[in-house]
């Protein structure tokens, strides 16, 4: 299911795609390319995974993620290089850089 806005799933507060993905704090999983985030009003753990065009919100299960809601994010590219770990996002307004620790 792609939706434009959402309510975090642990608190409800709304949120954009470009919310959550200025909420990412780090690289949970450099082989999946999932970054994890705090929602901005709970400061709950939230598990994101950027493709081109959406971001997905679900979790880690093993080494597969599990979608559970997807949002719609006009303009997003993803670039992920799996030599140095890292995943790189751009849009037309902003980016973003996450590597491994």
């Amino acid at each position: 299911m792609t939706h434009r806005h959402s309510g975090c799933p642990l608190c409800g507060g709304q949120l954009t795609a470009l919310d959550l993905l200025n909420a990412c704090d780090e690289l949970a999983d450099a082989s999946l390319g999932i970054l994890s985030a705090r929602c901005p009003y709970c400061q709950g753990r939230l598990e994101i995974h950027p493709a081109a065009g959406r971001i997905e919100i679900g979790y880690i299960v093993g080494q597969r993620f599990d979608v559970a809601f997807s949002l719609d994010c006009a303009g997003l590219e993803v670039l992920a290089d799996a030599g140095d770990g890292s995943l790189r996002l751009r849009m037309p307004e902003k980016g973003w850089e996450f590597r491994e620790e």
